[in-house]
């Protein structure tokens, strides 16, 4: 059985997943990590390909 641990932004030391305080300094934990970079790909990509879809659309529509 693995368990979770996210890092403390602040000392980087891992702690386990459900604590709200880092057990090293205190400080409190993030509770989504800016480590998580995946959504934000995932996002960028769609937003990426929605607006290149949207000027090619608009270079063929738009009169000349």
């Amino acid at each position: 059985m693995t368990v979770e641990k996210k890092p403390c932004l602040y000392c980087q030391t891992e702690n386990e997943a459900e604590r709200t305080n880092c057990s090293h300094c205190g400080m409190a934990l993030a509770i989504k990590h800016p480590e998580n970079k995946k959504n934000k790909l995932i996002w960028f990509s769609k937003v990426f390909w929605l607006i290149a879809l949207f000027c090619l659309l608009m270079i063929i529509y738009l009169p000349r």
